[in-house]
């Protein structure tokens, strides 16, 4: 594996964090973009993005709560925004992922008894 130190901190390439966490570098792209997640450094003239320990602890805290179903938005007010509470964003977005499953199951219950009544 290979990495570029910078003083005391050890930097990982933009190839490493994709393998590291499974991801693409699309998503890694996005979360740059969408100023979620900002690599440390770059380097040399294609400026090749540079991530720190400090960025892998967050992007684990992203994928993290991006797995528990919150959306972009969210994560950015409990990573970002300390005066907003962290429990209130989590009850809401909990709140909304059982709307969305009801939904999913009236959908289910609706394509059964469509299917049922051919």
């Amino acid at each position: 594996m290979k990495q570029t130190e910078r003083k005391e901190n050890v930097l990982y390439s933009s190839g490493e964090v994709q393998e590291m966490f499974g991801i693409t570098r699309k998503t890694l792209f996005y979360y740059d973009k969408r100023g979620l997640l900002k690599p440390t450094a770059r380097k040399g003239s294609q400026e090749h993005k540079l991530y720190s320990a400090e960025d892998l602890y967050r992007l684990r805290r992203i994928l993290h709560y991006k797995e528990a179903g919150l959306h972009i938005a969210e994560i950015c007010l409990l990573l970002d925004e300390p005066s907003f509470p962290e429990s209130e964003i989590l009850r809401k977005a909990l709140k909304r992922i059982i709307e969305e499953k009801n939904q999913k199951e009236h959908q289910i219950l609706l394509l059964k008894n469509m299917i049922h009544n051919l």
